[in-house]
């Protein structure tokens, strides 16, 4: 690969929200979900509750109380009875209260609509997105109520709210839908404009939030189930993805954010625990480190480069008057050399630095050594946090 040379610049626009899942029915002790909460910090935490689960309501209750105190917002997915969804609704209502204190905004999806339909197909006859919507409204008036699908936007686009109704608009991703190589996840990322400009005009005006989305697939919207992975392949629509472990995961999420910046205004990327954990109660995967520091990011003017390049992902944001935090994914199995304008300090994230292998409190991005504009070489995958100063950034 040809050396790079990237010259940061300013947009006009900042960084989105940033969060991280979490499943009621995956939700680890409340000590390491405490732990995990309190290195990551994350901006909210977006959180899947099946109503028709008795366990996963003691969950909520659990996380609600958790939460209480916390600098940070709370959004409940919530997975309803088709046929009678009243008592779950009622069970909530009572859990919550009418104000819902403590939560920032739902979404309420009947369980049938977890599949996708064709258009002309056949359709469930039971409760539907927009009976709920207003249904909730009855039981919470003053919260933000979204439309949409903890799903695809396939599904958000053969099932369309009606804007005027809701809140917030949302929907999820997945890279390994129709393949599952290397390669082709990556240029996953360069599909992410369009299916974001498609979405902002189903519902315009409204808050646009990209719910947890992660190298994986939670459910199969398409087939009865997930695709099982015991052995760790490279395989479509399973939520045990090898990748998720790895640096790749890492990198793909730089680029992930790369592409929302300016273009939503909420990013959920993987999960504390099943089914896209960032961490396991013995050690942490890359993924952690990068998510840990890119959320510092949340809210600030927005760093980016005049041609974005699909082998590389390039963001920041500005940190003062003068400096900028700048960050660079090397998204292909090549090694790369890249220069940027201004760097002052760098840390980069790669095989030889895996925090997995760390202690706990070592946080190797957070080891800035002095590089004055050095080049940097980037192994496959591997992510680099700059300092830069933006005198250079013209």
């Amino acid at each position: 690969m040809k050396p790079i040379a990237i010259t940061p610049r300013p947009l006009e626009t900042r960084v989105p929200d940033l969060g991280v899942g979490l499943w009621a029915a995956h939700a680890p002790a409340n000590d390491m979900l405490t732990a995990q909460l309190d290195a990551l910090r994350p901006g909210h935490v977006d959180l899947l509750v099946d109503l028709r689960v008795d366990d996963e309501i003691d969950t909520l209750e659990s996380v609600l109380s958790l939460f209480r105190g916390r600098e940070c917002q709370l959004w409940l997915y919530l997975i309803c009875d088709d046929d009678a969804p009243q008592a779950g609704l009622a069970r909530l209502a009572e859990i919550l209260g009418t104000e819902a204190e403590g939560i920032s905004g739902m979404l309420l999806t009947p369980a049938a609509y977890l599949n996708s339909y064709q258009p002309d197909g056949d359709w469930p006859r039971t409760t539907t997105p927009a009976a709920l919507v207003s249904q909730a409204r009855r039981y919470w008036p003053n919260l933000a109520i979204g439309g949409g699908f903890p799903t695809y936007f396939t599904e958000l686009n053969r099932c369309r709210p009606d804007p005027s109704t809701i809140d917030f608009l949302t929907h999820a991703t997945s890279p390994i839908v129709h393949a599952a190589d290397d390669v082709s996840v990556m240029e996953t990322l360069e599909s992410l404009p369009f299916i974001f400009e498609s979405a902002r005009a189903i519902a315009p005006g409204r808050r646009y939030r990209i719910t947890t989305s992660a190298i994986g697939a939670w459910t199969n919207p398409y087939g009865k189930t997930i695709t099982p992975n015991a052995t760790l392949e490279r395989v479509t629509l399973s939520d045990n993805d090898p990748r998720q472990r790895a640096l790749f995961a890492a990198a793909w999420s730089v680029g992930y954010l790369a592409q929302a910046i300016g273009r939503v205004d909420s990013l959920t990327l993987s999960s504390i625990g099943h089914p896209f954990p960032i961490a396991e109660p013995a050690a942490r995967y890359p993924i952690f480190d990068v998510l840990r520091r890119l959320n510092i990011g949340t809210g600030r003017p927005a760093m980016g480069v005049a041609e974005p390049l699909n082998c590389l992902a390039a963001l920041g944001w500005q940190t003062e008057d003068e400096r900028a935090e700048f960050w660079l994914a090397n998204l292909t199995d090549e090694t790369c050399v890249v220069t940027v304008a201004g760097t002052r300090y760098a840390a980069v994230l790669d095989e030889q630095t895996n925090p997995s292998a760390s202690a706990l409190r070592d946080w190797p991005l957070e080891r800035l050594a002095l590089c004055n504009e050095s080049p940097l070489t980037l192994a496959p995958y591997a992510i680099a946090r700059l300092e830069i100063t933006l005198a250079h950034s013209t």
